[in-house]
């Protein structure tokens, strides 16, 4: 049996219990435009304030990680793991499903897409017994990429890595696909290598949004804390985006009218990182802000380096911005005891960004391991949310 998948689920399980203490100390800070990143300040987004609570996950929702896609029919998916929607079965969980969320914050309602059956969800207790329970929709694999693109939804599959050390993801199993918006799977069964796992496309607008024929995704060495951060791209049709000899890496940089733009490779051993901040950079998530027509890139990194103190001693929220997917990326806010305390994963769905691209929902999962002692662990092991406002350069006070 792999004790470390057993170890994560219980770390899953045990949450909504640890959840419960309510640790509210130390209070959660504002965000903050003091520049504590080696990146250069913003010169188009100069303030960020929140303007709403944050809201916890809805009582039928759970997991984590949570990429989520604008769907050409209107309405947002979100790739969900070690959890679900509507789970038929108490304490039980998919290793990862697809949910569909209507609505408008704060009035949003989550929905299984799927057959809920198909596979079944298992409780801890069942998967312990015979870990080959642990499964979804997509297979015995983490999912942490979602994208539709010219009506196909694509979703990745990723090789199991050592979990409990923090080590370095192994690529991914394949890239699955599906024609009915989720409601069932196919697979291509082409591995991508390492160091691909949390391979997350840039979402840039409903359907997909791929006006320069182009889908673009990021990836980080490892799960917590990475140091580099890298970007691939492919043309966005099925025999392309699940074929890993189809995609191209960015490998070095040329100039165009003064600007940094990338030169590519068919290689992902022959990437370079876009953007890389040693040991600071937990799941990274890129949205494209139209309005005001600058790419967000969102990620958070642990104060501590190690398992398990890297999970529950608390973690800092980064925002960028840039001109381009690949860059360059500036600063435009922090948090610290970001969640609170300890909140990863953070994205800007794109149904919710306001015309003029200034008021925004972030969403976050947070404290899958609980907190420290005297931390504050009342945000909630699932969908949390919430609301804030990007000042431009040159906007009124």
């Amino acid at each position: 049996m792999q004790v470390q998948g057993t170890y994560r689920l219980s770390l899953v399980i045990a949450t909504s219990a640890i959840v419960a203490c309510l640790a509210m100390t130390p209070a959660a800070r504002a965000l903050s435009t003091r520049d504590i990143t080696p990146f250069a300040p913003s010169k188009r987004i100069v303030g960020a304030t929140w303007t709403s609570k944050r809201y916890g996950p809805p009582a039928n929702q759970s997991g984590d990680i949570l990429p989520t896609v604008w769907g050409e029919d209107g309405d947002q998916y979100t790739m969900i793991d070690d959890g679900g929607v509507d789970v038929p079965l108490i304490g039980g969980l998919w290793r990862q499903s697809l949910a569909q969320i209507t609505g408008v914050p704060p009035n949003i309602r989550f929905r299984h897409v799927g057959d809920p059956n198909n596979p079944p969800p298992h409780t801890l207790n069942q998967i312990r017994q015979n870990l080959s329970l642990w499964s979804g929709p997509l297979g015995p694999y983490y999912s942490s990429g979602l994208l539709e693109a010219d009506h196909v939804f694509y979703a990745t599959q990723q090789q199991n890595w050592d979990w409990n050390a923090n080590g370095p993801f192994l690529g991914l199993h394949g890239i699955a696909y599906s024609v009915d918006a989720g409601g069932h799977w196919q697979f291509a069964n082409h591995p991508f290598a390492a160091p691909l796992g949390n391979l997350s496309w840039v979402i840039r607008g409903r359907g997909g949004y791929f006006q320069d024929g182009w889908v673009y995704a990021i990836a980080t060495e490892r799960e917590f804390n990475a140091g580099q951060m890298i970007m691939g791209r492919s043309r966005p049709d099925v025999a392309d985006v699940t074929n890993p000899s189809a995609w191209q890496w960015v490998s070095g940089w040329t100039t165009q009218t003064g600007e940094k733009w990338p030169l590519y490779s068919s290689a992902v051993s022959s990437a370079v990182p876009i953007m890389a901040w040693s040991r600071h950079i937990t799941y990274p998530q890129i949205a494209y802000d139209s309005p005001i027509h600058r790419y967000l890139l969102t990620f958070t990194y642990s104060y501590y380096s190690t398992p398990p103190q890297v999970w529950r001693n608390g973690s800092e929220l980064v925002i960028l911005d840039a001109p381009h997917p690949w860059g360059p990326f500036t600063f435009v806010a922090h948090e610290s005891f970001f969640g609170p305390s300890n909140g990863y994963a953070p994205g800007f769905p794109l149904a919710w960004i306001s015309r003029n691209g200034r008021d925004l929902w972030m969403k976050f999962a947070a404290n899958f391991d609980g907190c420290a002692p005297g931390l504050n662990c009342w945000a909630g092991y699932g969908f949390n949310y919430r609301r804030l406002h990007l000042t431009l350069a040159g906007d009124k006070t």
